[in-house]
């Protein structure tokens, strides 16, 4: 048997080495690129995103770009450093003096913070500058980020900070002011899919693309994790094919065609047959969490198609089945379904949960027993039965809105901005006051109109955003009809509103008159 001790991982081995491969994440790349060209690059930056989409890739890319001194040892920063003279070498390698990089998880006191900020006063040994690449930021002690402030502040001109983390609200709005923020997105489904493609076509390994969809979509977004699954998957093949069996035995995936049948079944309220066929699936290897997560990919796939003709992986398949069911069917069935992926994170007996939760989703509208409205076509072949139509009696958007939590639903903008103050949002909170103005807002559901330039794509993370603290789904949309003014721009006229007010009045007057030349200041 042959070991292979120089083995490495994909997820190091197809680490990208320049901006340009990269996925993903093209305007934050550009960004950056045009930052170095033009020498005007920030001296922190704080990078934030999900686990595994290339936050300390992209530090360490700019530690290059800042140190490549080229093949001839002439260079200058560049936004496509050369990989082979000895800076670029040595920060690949991890051994580059100048290139300090922190777990913040395990150095998290200001012990440790204050012995690494005694290094920055003096100059790089070898590199252009001195970076120090701080990883998982916001685990830092609270004296740990003030012994850091200062520094951070007014850095010497030869340091540069990079901070990664995946939760940045909990870092000090003190230092995030400080820092050039960028948030990395997670890598869409075809992204990766292309992604993984390419790496096996060079690994010489075949494969299925329903089995690379799986993974796809399992990854969650992240890079790291669908390498990861592809070299599990890899690994566990015997015949060099990856394919789409062995990924579901591996994951513990449900069969999507399965899944179809669980879904035709809950929306027909054809409780027995709806809870074998979930059963059968359990029984075959699949989670119920992963089997109440594809429910919800399906409901939201026929819902999206319902209303906006979105295309999806089921193709005509599903325009067949959305044709046939009411979108305030599919939005009940999906809250219910959200509602129960709550109770499963804290139940002990998930397969039960699951089954309850379906029941409930069933009864919820009224479908047991009430078959006889109409044929709804089977979501993957002609050989299940018809179904019929769902029809629900009408739930109006504010009662569908507030049915979860409503006691946390914010009953203005106002509130809405209040929301991610308290959650310490300080970006969305200056978008909201500064950037849009409000067009139209009832619960659920807000139209803004841009009134200057933005962080691009604010509007889904302010609505993912509500819908995490309410509990409900929320719509936020730019329009092109005109609105109020900011609300940014309706404070300064109220305080100058009232600050005239005042000085008009007899006390004021009176004051003049008593100190004359002096500057009456309303408070």
């Amino acid at each position: 048997m042959t070991h292979h001790i120089n083995y490495q991982v994909l997820a190091r081995t197809t680490r990208p080495t320049k901006f340009s491969e990269l996925i993903g994440q093209e305007a934050l790349t550009q960004t950056l690129k045009n930052a170095i060209e033009s020498g005007r690059l920030a001296h922190a930056f704080v990078l934030t995103g999900i686990r595994g989409v290339g936050k300390t890739t992209i530090a360490r890319l700019i530690a290059r770009a800042l140190n490549c001194v080229g093949v001839d040892g002439t260079g200058q920063p560049t936004s496509e450093p050369c990989g082979v003279c000895d800076q670029c070498q040595m920060i690949a390698e991890d051994r580059h003096v100048d290139v300090i990089e922190v777990d913040a998880a395990t150095r998290t006191g200001v012990d440790d913070m204050r012995q690494l900020m005694e290094g920055i006063s003096y100059k790089p040994v070898m590199g252009r500058y001195k970076i120090y690449i701080i990883d998982e930021v916001h685990m830092l002690s609270k004296n740990a980020f003030n012994s850091l402030l200062k520094t951070l502040e007014e850095p010497p001109p030869h340091v540069k900070f990079i901070f990664a983390t995946t939760e940045i609200r909990k870092v000090p709005l003190t230092i995030l002011s400080r820092c050039q923020p960028f948030d990395l997105r997670r890598i869409p489904v075809d992204v990766l899919l292309t992604h993984f493609q390419n790496i096996l076509q060079k690994e010489g390994v075949q494969f299925e693309m329903e089995a690379l969809e799986c993974i796809a979509r399992a990854a969650g977004g992240s890079v790291r994790d669908g390498l990861s699954i592809l070299e599990q998957a890899i690994v566990k093949v015997t015949d060099n094919k990856i394919t789409v069996s062995t990924v579901q035995e591996m994951l513990g995936l449900a069969d999507r065609e399965k899944i179809a049948t669980v879904f035709n079944c809950l929306m027909r309220g054809l409780v027995r047959e709806c809870l074998e066929a979930t059963k059968t699936l359990y029984e075959e290897g699949a989670d119920p969490d992963i089997i109440l997560q594809d429910l919800l990919g399906t409901t939201y796939q026929t819902l999206s198609f319902k209303v906006s003709g979105a295309v999806s992986a089921e193709g005509n398949k599903l325009q067949a089945l959305a044709e046939k069911i009411e979108p305030k069917s599919l939005m009940l069935v999906w809250q219910v379904l959200m509602k129960g992926a709550e109770e499963m994170k804290a139940s002990t007996m998930p397969l039960e949960n699951l089954e309850v939760i379906l029941i409930r989703a069933m009864h919820i509208q009224g479908m047991v027993g009430k078959e006889n409205r109409g044929e709804i076509p089977s979501l993957v072949s002609s050989s299940l039965s018809p179904v019929s139509a769902v029809s629900s009696p009408v739930v109006s958007p504010e009662r569908l809105v507030t049915s979860f939590r409503s006691d946390g639903m914010p009953k203005t903008f106002e509130d809405v901005i209040q929301l991610f103050e308290k959650k310490r949002e300080p970006i969305i909170v200056d978008y909201l006051t500064n950037d849009v103005g409000l067009v139209d807002f009832r619960p659920g559901a807000i139209k803004l109109n841009q009134l200057r330039e933005s962080t691009p794509n604010l509007q889904p993370k302010v609505a993912k955003f509500l819908s995490e603290c309410t509990g409900a789904s929320w719509l936020v949309e730019l329009v092109t009809e005109k609105g109020q003014e900011s609300l940014g721009v309706q404070r300064a006229l109220a305080r100058e509103k009232r600050e005239k007010d005042a000085l008009s009045t007899e006390e004021a007057k009176k004051i003049s008159e008593l100190f004359p030349g002096a500057q009456v200041v309303v408070k």
